[in-house]
């Protein structure tokens, strides 16, 4: 009997195996090698090298594609795109600018639908096609530097197997049109990072793995060279200061958002990090260049939404170039809601008066001016709703250190904003979570 049972797992075994090897044998890499192609990546040794014309390349780029004239100032050399809305423009003005541009292939996300079924090989095949004209539309185009298959598809369904089948085919398809162009898929740098390796199977044609990081930053290095890790090059898609996922929340579930000024630590201390990778890393992309919503409008934010440069814009210059700055950001040391004991968790009374003050300091001893916001607490990480309307008529004045407002008078989560500007296109922005409740 138990033989029995132990040829019935090995033949159900071996029927599960036989597929995984021939869809491995059938995605061989079939990327030809030709003479000198636009942009490639040859192994020296253990050590992988980005080249572009025949020279080498370091990424030291942005996630976005606001204020292109000062990417290029400051020091950074390419941007990261997430999809091909705008592409044409976005090349232009980047090669304008003497920067490249990581192109993004959007799939499995708002192109194909959250319910795309990676199944439907007929729908698959559709969407290939569409594919195919985007990238035979800009393969020749001088800013491209690489193709981006998509951006944590694993996260929006599907069977992970047939998800990265899918993106293999889509790889193979891009070097049969162009060979000159690398492609990589991004993943996030997340609990099962560690065996990636299973990628390099099932996805022979990707050429280097792009890598979303944030708070697990420090463990990039050791996790790519697992025994079941990439063990290949890597190029951070994103990275930034930790995400509101990371973050610990209030007993009702905000985020706690860092102020602007221990994100611009952690973008210095995670810089030191990366740069201790010199044979798998091929540079990255910080996150985010301008100004977006999610959870926040300030939570990745370079820049504020009048286009003030946080601290975080200037660590990353000073990265980018070698050299010093002149005139450092205001810093902030905390926001306190006063007569509320709990600031971690601070309840506050429908339709009641509060004081409120934030602490700043500025390097260069500036001349400071302070705004502030009041908000509805984003109930979606990327779709504002509420959020969007602005309650700040409750505040008694919004352009001081220290102010009062009225609390709002529906019961509900609440964050208020403040900003420090140093009258220098220089700002330092904090907020604070707060939970009305109903007398």
């Amino acid at each position: 009997m138990k033989n029995w049972i132990y040829r019935s797992f090995f033949g159900l075994f071996l029927l599960l195996l036989v597929p995984v090897i021939a869809l491995v044998i059938y995605h061989i890499p079939t990327k030809k090698p030709i003479q000198n192609p636009t942009v490639e990546i040859k192994q020296e040794g253990s050590k992988y090298i980005l080249f572009r014309h025949g020279k080498p390349y370091f990424i030291k780029g942005v996630g976005g594609h606001d204020y292109m004239e000062k990417i290029s100032l400051y020091g950074a050399n390419s941007i990261r795109t997430w999809r091909t809305d705008k592409a044409e423009q976005i090349l232009n003005e980047a090669n304008k600018y003497g920067l490249t541009v990581t192109l993004g292939l959007e799939v499995g996300n708002e192109w194909w639908g959250e319910n795309f079924d990676y199944l439907n090989f007929e729908d698959v095949d559709q969407k290939i096609e569409e594919l195919k004209e985007i990238v035979e539309c800009y393969k020749d185009h001088p800013a491209l530097l690489m193709w981006n298959v998509g951006n944590e598809v694993h996260l929006f369904g599907g069977n992970q197997l047939i998800v990265l089948y899918t993106i293999n085919r889509i790889a193979k398809m891009i070097h049969e049109m162009d060979p000159n162009h690398p492609v990589m898929t991004s993943v996030p740098l997340g609990p099962n990072f560690n065996k990636r390796g299973i990628m390099r199977l099932l996805c022979p044609d990707l050429d280097v793995l792009g890598v979303n990081g944030f708070s697990k930053l420090h463990r990039v290095h050791k996790d790519t060279r697992s025994i079941f890790g990439w063990n290949k090059p890597y190029i951070l898609t994103e990275w930034a200061a930790p995400g509101p996922w990371e973050m610990n929340s209030t007993y009702w579930g905000a985020p706690i958002e860092l102020s602007s000024t221990l994100k611009a630590q952690y973008i210095d201390k995670y810089w030191t990090v990366l740069s201790k990778d010199t044979s798998l890393y091929l540079g990255g992309y910080g996150f985010y260049w301008g100004q977006k919503y999610e959870r926040t409008h300030t939570f990745f934010s370079l820049f504020s939404k009048d286009g003030y440069e946080t601290e975080s814009v200037q660590v990353l210059k000073t990265k980018w170039s070698g050299k010093s700055i002149d005139n450092w950001a205001p810093k902030i040391d905390s926001v306190i809601i006063h007569t509320v004991p709990n600031q971690d968790n601070q309840y506050l009374l429908a339709s009641k008066k509060y004081q409120t003050s934030i602490y700043a300091q500025d390097p260069e001893n500036d001349t400071l001016t302070y705004k502030w916001e009041l908000r509805h607490e984003g109930k979606d990480n990327f779709n504002p709703g509420e959020y969007n309307h602005d309650l700040s008529f409750l505040l008694s004045n919004n352009c001081t250190q220290s102010i009062s407002f009225v609390s709002p008078n529906q019961e509900g989560g609440y964050r208020l904003f403040a900003y420090v500007y140093d009258g220098h296109a220089h700002v330092a922005t904090y907020n604070i979570p707060f939970y009305v409740l109903i007398q």
